[in-house]
């Protein structure tokens, strides 16, 4: 059993409310150092967050293109390309700028989209800004030459589709003839020979018909995917927030004056106990 519960309820609440007088009375009596601490840190807050360098987000915003339906590039991996600073060598040797003043540089992809959010946070915002200019013409650069590759590979496939077809065309009219003069010569005179010659040419014409028009569906298809071509684009060019991001004036005030009153408090708490202790 616990002892307390043997206490008069009068005296434990009396109990209750002295430990909570001498608490108050420990507060009052070092309010000046509580006081003065809260004082100090929520000055020093103000201080950092007025004289601190002010931080903005400069943001922009790609869309990755397609040939013909499919991706030029996987939006995850540009992401990861960003990340591992395959252009970073590139953009500080053409901006003429050290590792040590490269910004970090935050990009995502917004799921099922092509996009690719490229955001960096500085105080230095016209250097952040021109090195996502650079980061942006490096991914279009690439993102052309790809699609000019594509294409190529595209129109020579059309070139060698259309050739084939051509011999297959030949090859048709040959058949057709073949078909005509088994025909007539079935007219005057039919063997089971020549029967099955004229069967086996007409099946041989119907597969080569069919072989031709798939072809030209090949054909008519990869023309479809050079007509639709959607080129990787700038949604968002690099823009620098109107206002800084950081430091948070207020905030930074508000959460030291939490911890200035915390820190206050315990520090007048263990003053009062040292003193007690060495009575």
């Amino acid at each position: 059993m616990n002892p307390e519960e043997y206490k008069p309820r009068e005296y434990r609440t009396e109990y209750e409310e002295i430990d909570v007088t001498n608490y108050i009375k420990v507060i009052r009596k070092r309010k000046r150092l509580i006081l003065g601490l809260f004082l100090v840190v929520v000055i020093a807050a103000g201080v950092y967050s007025f004289s601190a360098p002010k931080v903005y987000k400069i943001e922009t915003t790609l869309e990755v293109g397609k040939i013909g339906g499919q991706i030029i590039e996987e939006p995850g991996q540009i992401v990861e390309k960003i990340k591992n600073d395959v252009y970073g060598i590139s953009v500080r040797e053409k901006l003429k700028t050290t590792a040590s003043e490269y910004p970090e540089i935050k990009v995502e992809n917004p799921e099922d989209t092509g996009l690719v959010i490229i955001e960096i946070k500085s105080s230095q915002p016209e250097l952040a800004k021109n090195i996502l200019e650079e980061i942006n013409s490096l991914i279009l650069e690439e993102h052309q030459e790809k699609i000019e590759n594509k294409k190529e590979l595209i129109e020579k496939d059309i070139e060698r589709l259309k050739t084939k077809t051509n011999s297959l065309e030949e090859e048709k009219k040959n058949l057709e003839a073949k078909v005509e003069a088994l025909e007539q010569t079935l007219l005057y005179y039919q063997t089971p020979g020549s029967q099955f010659a004229l069967f086996d040419t007409k099946e041989k014409l119907e597969n080569k018909k069919q072989e031709i028009e798939d072809l030209y569906l090949r054909i008519n298809s990869s023309q479809r995917s050079l007509e639709d071509i959607r080129f990787t684009g700038v949604v968002k060019n690099p823009t620098i927030s109107e206002s800084p991001v950081a430091p948070n004036p207020l905030l930074n005030i508000v959460i030291a004056s939490a911890l200035g009153i915390f820190i206050g408090v315990f520090l007048a708490f263990g003053k009062e106990w040292w003193e007690k202790s060495k009575v």
